[in-house]
This record gives structure tokens, sequence and C-alpha cells, in this order.
């Protein structure tokens, strides 16, 4: 007789493995800015993830956008971001591209703006 192991009921936000395009030099600035702010590089997904949170807390973060429309990606990154936050990622996407399809919303623009503005200096942390 085989038993059922018990599932745990909190098992937390499922996560999504999402593959970003960006540029080398954005790639290669993210391991020391993770590091600087006291994380370390299992936490990467994590930084990239309160970095989203807190450029979509802002009313009017498609400003951000706008930096990314001449961005030529050359390379890819890979994070686990929580399934609501990919699906509201997915929504401002799809909501900005009705707007102002000039933007070119997608995952890769909306993350890649994230972190930029992180490394930038603008970011609050959302609770």
């Amino acid at each position: 007789m085989v038993k059922n192991k018990s599932i745990p009921l909190d098992m937390g936000p499922k996560s999504k493995q999402v593959t970003v395009k960006m540029t080398t030099d954005l790639k290669d600035s993210l391991p020391i800015a993770i590091l600087n702010d006291g994380y370390n590089m299992r936490q990467k997904s994590k930084w990239v993830v309160e970095a989203v949170q807190s450029l979509l807390s802002n009313s009017e973060w498609e400003g951000a956008l706008l930096s990314e429309v001449l961005v030529k990606p050359d390379t890819k990154d890979v994070f686990r971001i929580p399934s609501d936050i990919l699906a509201t990622i997915n929504k401002e996407a799809a909501r900005v591209a009705m707007d102002n399809s000039s933007l070119r919303a997608n995952q890769s623009s909306i993350i890649r703006a994230s972190i930029n503005r992180r490394l930038l200096g603008f970011f609050t942390k959302v609770d």
C-alpha cells in the first residue's frame, strides 16, 4: 500500500522561469548591484521582483519604457518570477500596447526597465 504524502497548505506563490533579453552591459552590472544591496546571487530573482514591484507601483511607470525603445539586446538572463507578478506584468504590457504601441511593452522590456531604474537608484521597497 502506498501512502499519500501530505501537501503543505501554504506552499507560497508559484513562480515561473522567465528569460529576459538584455544588453551584455546590463547583465554584467547585475551581480555587482545585487551584492552591493546586501543580497547574494541566489537572491537575484528576489532583487529583480522587488525592482518590478517598485516600478509598477509608480502611477506613471510607463515613462521608464521610453529608454527601452532603443535597446538592442544581445544576451539573455533568467529569473524566477511569481505567477501573480508575471500576470501583472503581462496585463500591464497589454494595456500599454493598446494605449501606446510605440513603447513596445512586453515582459522583457518591463523587467529590463525595472532593473535599470533600480540600478539608477529609483527604487522604493513595496510591501
